[in-house]
């Protein structure tokens, strides 16, 4: 994978910050069907099946044939899903065991490990001011983080900083998927549709067996009736914004600037959240929250704005 010059690289970086308020929203709704409404892990089952339909159409539309027509490389499409698919669970199961501020800071680390990443699987350069960047971001997400999440109690006998280790696992999970979906995927010309669509299926379709599997050796964890119209526009959200439009937009996003300074833009993603929460959940935003807000834009921008003028020097 080759991305494209940051000047041309704009609608990508729309559609980043996009997602990074697509995800964040998903954080306080996630957050509240998992509390009050459905099962944590049907939840993270489902959420990838949701918007299967209206990826098809989208792909369909845009490649104007079945994004099934052959060949389709299912021994590629299937790691792929496995990747989301393990994304997925070690997400929820970290978040559960481990402590929500160090959670969110682990998190807030996804640029250093999606560079360290790329830079392992494909030995690309880091886009230039990166690592200023990378850094504002980490600290600007941490001062939200810290300030939008109350501890908990730990709970007796787990393993120790277990949940961190599935977390940064997860992370790995995510930026592989990213890397490899171009990789793989990208390089035979597929429409950013029918990539999400097959990947996403195909991750939907692995967790939705294993919460089967966990379903019948624990059948409460299906609905005992059917969901509020709140959960249900929650879950549609979760689903078709989160796991849906979202992934499209990033994965376009990934195919123009890379994975490394695509992450970048996701470290809005708590700012976003702590704004949705406050809309909508009645939680207070604070000036330690709107200050970590303006320290991860101000380094993504000094540095798309960094690629910008590199790109205009070349021209000279």
């Amino acid at each position: 994978m080759n991305p494209q010059p940051a000047g041309g690289s704009l609608l990508a970086s729309t559609g980043l910050i996009a997602t990074a308020l697509l995800w964040g929203a998903m954080i306080p709704m996630t957050y509240a069907l998992a509390t009050r409404h459905l099962d944590p892990y049907f939840v993270s089952a489902i959420r990838y099946l949701i918007p299967a339909p209206l990826l098809f159409g989208l792909a369909l539309a845009y490649d104007r044939r079945s994004p099934f027509a052959a060949p389709v490389p299912w021994g590629r499409v299937f790691p792929l899903g496995f990747g989301m698919a393990l994304f997925s669970i070690c997400y929820t199961v970290g978040v559960m065991l481990s402590d929500p501020v160090r959670a969110a800071i682990v998190m807030s680390c996804s640029p250093l490990v999606a560079a360290l990443l790329s830079k392992l699987l494909l030995r690309a350069p880091l886009a230039r001011g990166f690592w200023p960047a990378a850094i504002a971001a980490i600290i600007g997400a941490s001062l939200v983080a810290m300030d939008a999440v109350r501890g908990r109690a730990a709970v007796s006998g787990e393993i120790p900083y277990f949940g961190e280790a599935l977390l940064v696992l997860a992370m790995v999970s995510w930026s592989w998927y990213s890397i490899r979906a171009q990789s793989w995927l990208g390089s035979l010309g597929w429409s950013q549709m029918r990539v999400t669509f097959l990947t996403s299926l195909a991750g939907g379709l692995l967790i939705c067996s294993l919460f089967l599997l966990l379903a019948v050796l624990q059948p409460q964890r299906l609905p005992a009736a059917m969901p509020s119209s709140a959960a249900l526009g929650m879950l549609a959200w979760v689903g078709i914004g989160g796991a849906g439009i979202a992934i499209v937009l990033w994965n376009y996003g990934v195919s123009h600037v890379g994975v490394p300074v695509a992450t970048l833009y996701t470290s809005l993603a708590p700012v976003f959240a702590v704004l949705v929460a406050a809309v909508f959940f009645d939680a207070g935003v604070t000036l330690q929250q709107v200050a970590g807000g303006i320290l991860i834009l101000a380094g993504v921008l000094r540095m798309q704005w960094l690629q910008v003028k590199t790109v205009r020097q070349k021209i000279v």
